[in-house]
């Protein structure tokens, strides 16, 4: 490998110092190196560009200053499919970012000698369809496709369909369907379980259901999901990895299933993902 691009959240502190330390190390390992632009980068002598000319520059990977949201918010730049990413974690909890900001120079000298893995993560397609018929395709999601109620005070009622099977109809909040990356995002704080990378499996995860007999649910990444939007006082929204709000009203439909395509994260030879679950998120218990 011998090309890479670099995209930093400038709102992380120490960003800009890390970037500069990240772009000479890479250069002088030999990586040619192409930056986002931006005005924080004037003052740094490197090649800039706008994230969609990566490709122009022959750009091999992308290398990822920020925490998770960053790498979610350069999936969704760069396209699901697209180049390999490996995030450099500045920000608070870092389970996509899985290379610490102090590893940085061991991180490029692997990406440079090609001594990583690439983790081909799932990613949702969904297809938002109103009562009236008009249709709405939602970009592919990396880490949950949410379904909630919105403005509105009220609870709403949502039917959930699996393979054409009716499985039951739901008091609630909203549904969240998540992809294994995203079983430790919006829908472990909803109760749901915590799913390795490579499960081929989604979660199915209720808002703030009105019964103390709901449960996630795991289902195959096969799957056809629909819901149905039986009752709600006002327009739910539906996000794909919480942007790109769509108002969908009673009466209209979700479709979601896996998506064709994949996102490449790096990981370096030796990640252990049960590692970051006792560290980033203090999993683990009380055995010594």
């Amino acid at each position: 490998m011998k090309t890479i691009g670099v995209i930093t959240n400038f709102n992380k502190p120490n960003a800009a110092d890390l970037l500069e330390k990240v772009v000479a190390c890479a250069e002088n390992i030999g990586f040619d190196v192409w930056v986002e632009c931006s005005e924080n980068v004037s003052s740094i002598s490197c090649r800039c560009c706008e994230v969609s000319q990566f490709f122009e520059k022959t750009v091999e990977a992308v290398v990822v200053l920020g925490g998770d949201g960053t790498m979610l918010d350069t999936a969704h730049q760069l396209g699901i499919n697209k180049l390999p990413m490996m995030g450099l974690n500045i920000g608070s909890l870092g389970y996509l970012t899985s290379v610490e900001d102090h590893q940085y120079e061991e991180a490029l000298n692997h990406l440079y000698n090609g001594s990583f893995n690439v983790s081909y993560r799932t990613a949702l397609s969904m297809k938002v369809i109103q009562q009236s018929g008009e249709t709405h395709m939602q970009p592919d999601a990396l880490n949950d496709a949410v379904i909630s109620r919105g403005a509105t005070g009220h609870a709403v009622k949502l039917e959930l369909i699996l393979d054409g099977l009716k499985v039951s109809r739901f008091l609630c909040d909203g549904i969240i369907v998540a992809t294994p990356t995203g079983s430790t995002a919006y829908s472990l704080s909803a109760g749901g379980p915590i799913v390795m990378p490579d499960t081929p499996a989604f979660v199915v995860s209720l808002i703030c259901p009105h019964s103390l007999t709901s449960r996630p649910l795991v289902l195959c990444d096969t799957t056809d999901i629909l819901i149905r939007v039986i009752e709600c006082s006002s327009p739910m929204l539906v996000s794909s990895d919480g942007r790109r709000n769509v108002l969908i009203e009673q009466g209209g439909t979700i479709e979601i299933k896996k998506s064709e395509l994949t996102v490449p994260v790096v990981e370096l030879h030796g990640y252990n993902p049960y590692g970051v679950l006792r560290h980033k998120l203090s999993w683990g218990g009380r055995g010594g």
